[in-house]
């Protein structure tokens, strides 16, 4: 049997090679496609969210064997799956292939998938949702048939090309760009050389026994393979489109790197506190928040009022797929506000530690304190976040006409604030940040090629350190690690300090926060950093002149905002705020809490999630 002219690849540790096919390098007069060539190399070596030229701005079918360049490398990070492909199955007639490797999956929503998801999770324990089953990793590992050629088959203009004995035909499915998104594609390439170094220095490995396995090692280098997700999604977020967004954007990815999804839509307000509190966590790995920031704070509070709170919290990474319309924690994790980028982002990086903050007020302190991922505050900001709420249908523009507005105004809110420091003044706080950046280093990357300071062996999964080994181990929480240590019914504890009142008095701005970006273009916290063991804290004075204060509002897409000398900037372990208003708010998560003193303190590596290269996007702190 025979097979026409297919893509023959070498196995490097980079990524998968295509070879030289010279008679796909030209287009339909010869010359050479500059623009595509270089438009499929890159993009398959970045991983951003921007617009593609008009070069390179679709990826047809048609012209997908000219959108190869002279030895492109698929890198690991964008390869999805792989398997190995048998010539007596659908779509080999008689040992032939078909003359298009490339495969595009049809994975967008319809309405034959709209049934089979359309349902929610009830109160009953067990939720009711799709499965995808997938191919298990012994049956990826067969061997393919042997295919025998012609001798002259491996000369790059010869019409046939067979399968040699130490050869592999492997259809491998990757991350390409299309548009602003990023979508699974399918290439059947003839694998021809594997790069293992033991096979090369022993020579006692057949070659044929795993390449694809290897495939699969470097492509999810100290990630977890197959993941079991619980995606969370409200309905009614993101303006109404959460539903679409994952259907169309996030799932195709996920369902293509072989993870197992379930899905569960909420009902009514606090929906998915319910569902985390009642899942079997048995049946999980992760748990995806297809929506805003509302529902990760719902799915964290959740998991804190199980009785086997321990174990949930061992075992469940919490992420999001940004959906909705405020998506900080997939822009501060995954470095992106794309569902398809994120989902990518999801499947490819590893577990790693946070730190979250634990809320106690009066009113509920001896029901359930609340945890907080991501932010509390008090004032202006709050103001603006929670009595905008009408406006949501505007976007994140109502944030910045409601901060704008009472800046304007002249608003203050008095109040009495206590702080346990950990770096109080803008020096220390920069040595605080130096110190501890580095914190989560040693895990896959998603750049292609370390920097030339690099170990050539940064990207090994045996460059883990010790310490991040030991934070992920299912026994690394125990009871101990929720005990509050500053309780809110003992009196402030007498090595926190009071603040200046004259300052209290006149606060315009108090918030506190452990993520980054607390919105799109908004990098209010850019010294926050994930495990350091402290809050970020920002304040304002309302004697600022306007004239001051709208440089500093708009610096804010920067995070500059906190080098000027009329902001305060600290790093702090605990405080307590007593407002000396009547009216008013706080906001935690962006959910609206009572006005009445609240404490917060800092709850150290408590909640696992997925961060892309370890670590919060890169805010540039460290060089302003």
């Amino acid at each position: 049997m025979v097979v026409q002219k297919k893509l023959r690849a070498i196995l490097t540790d980079e990524g998968v090679l295509i070879k030289s096919q010279s008679h796909h390098m030209f287009n339909k007069h010869g010359q050479l496609r500059s623009g595509d060539s270089l438009f499929l190399l890159s993009c398959l070596s970045c991983l951003d969210d921007g617009t593609l030229s008009s070069d390179g701005g679709s990826f047809d079918e048609d012209d997908s064997l000219e959108l190869l360049p002279l030895n492109t490398t698929i890198p690991f990070n964008r390869i999805l799956n792989a398997k190995y492909v048998n010539v007596g199955q659908k779509g080999f007639n008689n040992g032939k292939i078909s003359s298009n490797p490339f495969q595009t999956e049809n994975l967008s929503s319809s309405s034959e998938n709209d049934d089979v998801e359309n349902h929610s999770l009830s109160n009953d324990k067990a939720p009711v949702s799709e499965s995808q089953s997938f191919p298990k990793k012994d049956k990826w590992d067969t061997k393919t048939n042997t295919v025998k050629v012609s001798p002259d088959d491996s000369q790059d203009n010869s019409p046939s090309l067979g399968i040699k004995d130490n050869q592999q035909l492997i259809e491998l499915t990757f991350a390409v760009p299309k548009g602003h998104d990023v979508i699974p594609q399918k290439l059947t390439l003839l694998i021809d050389h594997v790069s293992r170094k033991s096979r090369a220095n022993t020579g006692e490995e057949n070659i044929s026994s795993g390449t694809v396995e290897e495939i699969l090692e470097k492509s999810y280098e100290n990630s977890k393979r197959n993941r079991s997700i619980l995606v969370i999604i409200n309905p009614h977020g993101g303006k109404g489109t959460a539903k679409n967004l994952f259907l169309t954007k996030a799932r195709p990815i996920l369902v293509e790197s072989g993870c197992k999804i379930e899905i569960a839509y909420t009902k009514y307000a606090r929906h998915a506190i319910d569902i985390a509190k009642d899942l079997d966590i048995s049946k999980y790995d992760t748990i995806a928040c297809a929506s805003g920031d509302g529902i990760p704070y719902e799915v964290i509070n959740g998991l804190y009022r199980r009785p086997d709170r321990v174990d949930a919290f061992n075992k469940l990474a919490v992420t999001q797929l940004p959906c909705g319309s405020g998506n900080a924690m997939s822009i501060s994790c995954h470095w992106t506000n794309n569902p398809s980028h994120a989902a990518l982002c999801l499947v490819k990086s590893i577990e790693t530690r946070i730190d979250l903050m634990c809320c106690s007020q009066p009113s509920y302190m001896n029901e359930w304190p609340r945890l907080s991922f991501l932010s509390q505050t008090y004032g202006v900001i709050a103001e603006s976040d929670i009595n905008t709420e009408f406006i949501r249908w505007m976007g994140p523009v109502r944030f910045n006409l409601g901060v704008a507005f009472n800046i304007i105004q002249g608003k203050k809110y008095p109040c009495e604030v206590f702080v346990k420091y950990a770096a109080k003044s803008k020096k220390e706080l920069k040595v605080h940040f130096l110190e501890n950046k580095d914190k989560n280093k040693g895990c896959l990357t998603f750049e292609p090629n370390p920097s030339p300071n690099s170990s050539p062996d940064l990207l090994s999964k045996n460059n883990i350190n010790n310490s991040t080994k030991d934070e992920l181990s299912p026994n690394f929480l125990n009871e101990d690690n929720f005990k509050l240590k500053y309780p809110m019914t003992e009196p402030v504890p007498r090595d926190w300090e009071k603040m200046d009142s004259e300052l209290t008095d006149n606060l315009t701005i108090f918030y506190t926060g452990k993520m980054p970006y607390i919105a799109k273009d908004t990098k209010f916290f850019p010294a926050a950093l994930p495990a350091d063991g402290t809050i970020d804290l920002v304040i304002t004075d309302a004697r600022i002149p306007v004239t001051r204060m709208t440089p500093i509002l708009l610096s804010l897409d920067k995070g500059s905002h906190v080098l000027e000398p009329e902001v305060i900037h600290s790093k702090i372990l605990a405080y307590k705020i007593i407002p000396k208003v009547e009216s008013g708010l706080f906001s935690v998560d962006g959910e609206k809490f009572p006005l009445e003193p609240l404490q917060v303190e800092i709850m150290p590596m408590l909640c696992k999630t997925l961060l892309r290269n370890g670590r919060y996007i890169d805010t540039e702190f460290e060089s302003m």
